[in-house]
């Protein structure tokens, strides 16, 4: 390893380990891990009043009623038979982890394109120091408490299966594996597009107009939807499901549901190496345009 390399790898700790400080000093982040517990303690406890001596149903319970004929309705009584095959897990991992995950990589973006913008990133990258080694202890950073909150929501729904006589199934914890790597992804594009703007607002722009149509395009793949509509979807996610970490997230979550382990590891695979083609991307743009927005 040369000099260099190690002295930016070096800044890369002390910037990441600052930047984690900061984080756990301003009420951002607990707000959001408490908003994810309170979703998962909700949607927990509605599960549970929609059980009776026949099984789970969630016309029983109103909140579940209003949930379950959306959920149907959109993707099918198929789906969501599945979606709750292993009780109310699955639906809470991805609702809890939601909150957390757009506060973290949000915030970062924001953080990433004011710093270019005001030169505060120009003055903190002197010496050994570059941009790679300021966005690799911002994904550092986001990676370890979001790894954190996976502790904490897998602590809170081993208590509240006990205590409801629930069982967290494979299906969660395969699950929680892929959000863990959907999470790498995600936060290595708020990167590239915090490398490919001038000012936050860009790229925060940027970054929530691609998550957004990432989510259509999956949203379309998925729905029950009329011929038209369904043949656009396809087109349109065959030009872009190949740079969608959700496109590699659902095909884990198939192959896991079917015991298709081998695959499964290569669309987790794939997700890594999505966000390893992003932050090399970056590097090369923030090489060309500097670090000066």
């Amino acid at each position: 390893m040369s000099d260099q390399l190690r002295l930016s790898l070096h800044a890369a700790r002390v910037f990441a380990r600052r930047r984690i400080q900061e984080t756990l000093l301003a009420p951002g982040f607990y707000v959001a891990q408490t908003i994810g517990l309170a979703l998962a303690w909700l949607l927990v406890i509605g599960f549970v009043r929609s059980v009776d001596s026949s099984g789970f149903s969630y016309r029983l319970a109103p909140a579940y009623d209003l949930l379950g004929r959306g959920l149907a309705g959109a993707f099918g009584e198929t789906f969501v038979a599945k979606l709750f095959a292993e009780g109310p897990f699955l639906l809470v991992l991805h609702a809890a982890f939601l909150p957390v995950l757009l506060h973290l990589s949000v915030s970062s973006v924001f953080r990433f394109g004011l710093e270019r913008k005001v030169g505060a990133l120009e003055l903190l990258t002197c010496g050994p120091a570059d941009g790679t080694s300021w966005f690799l202890a911002a994904l550092v950073k986001d990676l370890l408490l979001t790894a954190a909150y996976g502790g904490l929501l897998l602590l809170f729904l081993t208590v509240a299966a006990r205590e409801h006589n629930l069982v967290l199934g494979p299906a969660f914890f395969s699950g929680l594996a892929v959000m863990l790597f959907l999470a790498l992804a995600l936060y290595a594009y708020g990167i590239l597009a915090s490398a490919l703007t001038d000012n936050p607002a860009a790229a925060l722009g940027l970054f929530l107009g691609g998550l957004l149509l990432f989510m259509a395009v999956q949203t379309g793949s998925l729905a029950l939807v009329g011929t038209f509509v369904r043949n656009l979807a396809s087109v349109v996610a065959t030009a872009v499901q190949w740079v969608s970490p959700l496109y590699y997230w659902n095909l884990a979550a198939g192959f896991a549901e079917v015991g298709a382990w081998g695959r499964y590891l290569l669309s987790i695979a794939a997700l890594a190496a999505l966000a390893g083609a992003a932050l090399y991307l970056a590097r090369l743009t923030l090489g060309v345009r500097g670090v000066r927005g």
